[in-house]
């Protein structure tokens, strides 16, 4: 190892954190469910899986009572927009006893003064759409604004607006342009203590937000509100974390450790020795005891940090460990933090790419295919020979599954599978993300959000079933479902999709907004095969042909772009019903300006009586009878 740098300074650092096992609460409101469908709240989840942090959900009825919810340090919730009066009490209650609580996203239909006032928020949220912008440090450092001072915000993602009472603190505010050019400057994270109690209430754009940067905001929250909690029993209390718990190489590897002091006591003198291990858990690198400073503090808490990077170019990829060693009077703590190396395998992915265009293009160049509207029988079970005859009918040499609608999906794509292949049909298998998932939607079962699991089965299925040639996931790209689809954690999906199957194709959905983001395909382009790309403008069709063109100019001639033409329904929202005119001008643009065609939700269920499907049957059987473009 060359050299390991330590400074005790303030580092920008976010996501996994190892913290003491306390159980918190995510209050999930079952009044906000009915309207919102829980969307948002399994980014949640995933969040504070990822930092090891037990948690269970609990509803309207034990967030209505302050003396249940007492039993949790922290209660955390996520866009629960509507609070029914009883539990807006109990909460507010429960802060005013000395509870802690972090809301994301302002609760923006609950108008009780009390439970707003009780976070910090004004009278009403406002809703502004953001372009750009930055999130800066307002005041004096504060223990639950540890890492970071100023950082840049690339994209907004939502509407930032909320405002914040006067007798609250603003420790970020959010500053940059709305749409049209109007200035934004919002409160970005607001601090409110009620009674004996402390709640954070973070706007929207920084849990949307895709930096590491952005992200450690959420992090030194709630380090910050654990720590309080932990604070009376014992004198330190110290949180160790990655700024990324996985990257590629040479990209340094960068960590911190936060440690915390109950105010009003003298803060002990501490040293701390940070180390650098192997995967098999011996010394690399170390460097001197260092004294420790502690530079943030407020009322409740003196905090402050130790800051370790780490030079990556020599190392091949694996799991490493970053130990941070503090020691004072009466003080002995270790924490450590992995970090998954994993810059050897993207550099193969990389240099794959144009090879595995032409491995591809047997199962995917000229794909006449459908997705999902599928015929089922009065149990609810997919009637999988009328499907057939409704595909066969269509000229469709491709079909893609969902699995959602029932529990029993799965089961049913097993059986689809080996008849589908005696009609040498094609076949893909789609699946929801985190935002599809939960909160009053169904679940892609058996294996939920585990996608990478998903990965493994549908791999090994791709073996005994050579037919099935896709895996797409749904809405990819959707912001509630960045949290958990990381460039690494998508590179280790595909990694094994690819161990089981190199035939096998990952192809997520991007909608138009994505569509070129450099950074984006540079993250995202060697783990992916190709896109599905849900045109939605349902008039007429005029703007397709500079669209896919756009398209193929984003992702680059190695990479697929499959067309979603809307048969039916729409992509969000209200949309008129196709014509078949328009189907028949989307249809032909795209075949000529893409790889192939996957079609959402074609009516099928009246066959060559409905001109949409009808149109769809004429061109799918003329094309299909000549060679793909």
């Amino acid at each position: 190892m060359n050299r390991l740098y330590m400074t005790l300074t303030a580092a920008c650092v976010a996501c996994v954190s190892v913290t003491p096992a306390q159980k918190l609460a995510v209050y999930e409101s079952e009044a906000n469910a009915e309207e919102y469908h829980g969307i948002y709240q399994e980014p949640l989840r995933a969040w504070l899986t990822q930092r090891g942090q037990p948690f269970e959900a609990i509803g309207d009825e034990v967030a209505s009572d302050p003396q249940r919810l007492a039993d949790y340090p922290v209660v955390l919730a996520s866009s629960v927009y509507l609070v029914p009066e009883s539990a807006a009490q109990g909460l507010t209650e429960y802060l005013r006893s000395g509870g802690r609580v972090i809301w994301i996203d302002s609760p923006a239909r609950c108008h009780d003064p009390d439970f707003r006032g009780a976070l910090g928020l004004g009278p009403a949220s406002t809703y502004v759409p953001g372009v750009q912008g930055a999130i800066e440090r307002r005041g004096d450092p504060c223990p639950a604004a540890l890492s970071i001072d100023r950082c840049e915000v690339k994209r907004l993602a939502g509407n930032p607006a909320v405002t914040a009472s006067p007798e609250a603190t603003v420790l970020y505010e959010l500053t940059g342009s709305a749409t049209g050019g109007a200035p934004l400057a919002y409160p970005a994270v607001i601090l409110s203590a009620c009674g004996e109690g402390t709640a954070l209430v973070y706007n929207w754009i920084v849990w949307t937000g895709r930096e590491p940067e952005v992200l450690s905001l959420l992090n030194d929250g709630l380090d910050c509100l654990l720590a309080d909690s932990l604070l009376d029993a014992q004198s330190v209390v110290a949180f160790a974390s990655a700024r990324t718990p996985s990257l590629r190489q040479p990209q340094p590897l960068d960590g911190v450790c936060k440690v915390y002091a109950r105010a009003g006591r003298t803060p002990p003198a501490l040293r701390c020795q940070t180390s650098l291990l192997s995967p098999d858990m011996k010394a690399l690198a170390q460097v001197p005891a260092a004294d420790f400073a502690w530079t943030h503090r407020d009322e409740r808490i003196e905090a402050g940090l130790v800051k370790a990077s780490l030079p990556t170019k020599e190392l091949p990829d694996g799991t490493y460990t970053l130990r941070f060693a503090i020691t004072g009077q009466a003080v002995n703590e270790m924490r450590e933090v992995k970090v998954e190396l994993g810059g050897e395998r993207w550099t193969a992915l990389k240099k794959a790419e144009h090879e595995r265009r032409k491995l591809l293009e047997p199962n995917l160049l000229g794909t006449l295919g459908d997705y999902d509207s599928e015929p089922r029988t009065p149990e609810g079970r997919v009637d999988i020979s009328r499907l057939l005859e409704q595909i066969r009918t269509a000229h469709m040499n491709t079909y893609d599954w969902l699995i959602w609608h029932a529990d029993s999906d799965w089961e049913d794509f097993r059986r689809f599978l080996p008849i589908a292949r005696e009609t040498h049909l094609k076949v893909w298998v789609t699946l929801c993300p985190p935002s599809g998932q939960g909160g009053g939607y169904p679940w892609s079962e058996p294996h939920r959000l585990d996608y990478l699991k998903w990965a493994d089965e549908i791999g090994k299925l791709s073996k005994e079933y050579d037919n099935l040639v896709a895996l797409v996931i749904d809405d990819f790209w959707s912001s509630p479902n960045w949290k958990l689809f990381t460039p690494d954690y998508v590179a280790a999906l595909t990694a094994t999709l690819r161990q089981h199957n190199p035939k096998l194709a990952f192809l997520p959905t991007i909608y138009w907004p994505t569509v070129g983001d450099a950074d984006w395909i540079e993250a995202y382009g060697p783990a992916i095969d190709g896109i599905v790309f849900p045109y939605c403008e349902y008039e007429t069709g005029d703007d397709l042909a500079a669209q896919l063109a756009a398209c193929r100019q984003w992702i680059g001639p190695d990479k697929f772009l499959l067309v979603n033409v809307y048969g039916s329904g729409s992509g969000g929202g209200q949309a008129p019903p196709r014509t078949a005119e328009y189907m028949r001008k989307a249809l032909t643009v795209s075949r000529e300006q893409s790889d192939g065609i996957r079609i959402y939700c074609l009516p099928k269920d009246k066959l060559l009586d409905d001109p949409r499907y009808a149109v769809t049957a004429e061109l799918y059987g003329k094309w299909g009878a000549e060679p793909p473009r």
